[in-house]
C-alpha cells in the first residue's frame, strides 16, 4: 500500500527535489527552492512536499501575499507553483497538495484561496482539477503576468497566460 506524507520544504529537500525535475527534462534550479526556503523562513510563503513511500513526487507553494494585486488588496494568499512529477500523476497528490494550502489559511483565518491557471493545452489537467476542487473565475478576465488583457491586445501565449480563480474557504452551512 503507498503512504503518502506532506511536510513543509527542507534544505534536506532541494538536491533531491532538483534532481527528480532534471530526470524528465524540467529546468528547475536548485537557487528556485533556495529561495522558496528564505520565503518560508520569512513567513512570505510556504511550501509542501510530497513523498509516496519516502520518495519525492510533488510540492505546490502557498504565497501569503500574491503579486495578483486583486489577491493583495483582499487579503488572499495564492496556491502557486503545483507540480507533481509525471509518474505519480492521477494518484491525489496534487488535491493533497491543494488541501494543505487551503489547511494552512484556514488557519491563518484566510476566507477566500485563490491560483492562477495556465491557459494552454498543457495546464488542461490542472484546469479539470481545479474547478472539480470548487475554485471558480474570479471573474476578471484573462492575465498576462498579472496584468489585465483588453481586447485585441496582443500577448505572447506562455506560462504566464493566466486565468485567476478563487475559492471560498468558509464552512457551508447544513440545511435540512
Amino acid at each position: 500500500m503507498n503512504h503518502l506524507i506532506i511536510t513543509q520544504l527542507n534544505e534536506v529537500d532541494i538536491d533531491e527535489i532538483v534532481l527528480a525535475f532534471q530526470q524528465i527534462g524540467w529546468h528547475k534550479p536548485r537557487d528556485l527552492y533556495e529561495s522558496y526556503l528564505k520565503e518560508q523562513a520569512s513567513g512570505l510563503r510556504l511550501v509542501f512536499v510530497a513523498r509516496e513511500n519516502g520518495t519525492f513526487c510533488g510540492y505546490v507553494t502557498l504565497k501569503w501575499i500574491s503579486d495578483y494585486s486583486p489577491f493583495t488588496e483582499n487579503n488572499i494568499p495564492e496556491i502557486v507553483d503545483l507540480n507533481v512529477l509525471p509518474e505519480y500523476r492521477k494518484q491525489g497528490i496534487g488535491t493533497k497538495l491543494i488541501q494543505a494550502c487551503e489547511q494552512a489559511a484556514k488557519e491563518q483565518s484566510r476566507i477566500l484561496i485563490g491560483l492562477g491557471v495556465g491557459l494552454t493545452t498543457d495546464y488542461g489537467n490542472a484546469q479539470r482539477l481545479y474547478i472539480h476542487l470548487g475554485y471558480v473565475p474570479d471573474g476578471r478576465g484573462i492575465h498576462y503576468k498579472c496584468q489585465v488583457i483588453k481586447y485585441s491586445e496582443l500577448v505572447s501565449v506562455d506560462d504566464d497566460l493566466v486565468l485567476y480563480l478563487t475559492k471560498s474557504l468558509a464552512e457551508k452551512l447544513k440545511t435540512g
